[in-house]
């Protein structure tokens, strides 16, 4: 207990300061909106290495067909696109959906596939 009796006022003197139980409104509801956004967050990792990109996007390039590319988006979000490759560097490739074209850098690739013709 902290000695106020120096204090001029009675209800100084008397205050009770609660010390960190007044903060745990607070606490809780940061520790409930970090594990909200932890139950949202996607898991932003690929098990294809940089040869096996190279492969499969060369593949999908020399042959023209239409690509399921699962990428990055920002640093919690992954985005799906459905086209072809159009063009095809070391660093990056250019996709052409129906929509636009995007640029997409190949170590943001996560995930390759390739529609199945007749399905």
């Amino acid at each position: 207990m902290i000695d106020r009796s120096y204090l001029p006022f009675q209800a100084a003197r008397e205050h009770y300061d609660r010390g960190m139980e007044k903060w745990m409104g607070f606490f809780l509801s940061e520790h409930t909106s970090s594990l909200k956004a932890d139950k949202t967050k996607e898991l932003l990792h690929t098990n294809l290495t940089k040869d096996q990109k190279a492969l499969l996007l060369s593949q999908l390039y020399t042959s023209h067909l239409t690509g399921f590319f699962t990428t990055t988006k920002d640093k919690d979000h992954s985005q799906q696109l459905r086209g072809k490759i159009t063009e095809i560097t070391p660093q990056e490739i250019t996709i052409k959906t129906k929509s636009h074209y995007h640029l997409i850098k190949t170590k943001d690739i996560l995930a390759i596939g390739v529609e199945v013709e007749g399905v």
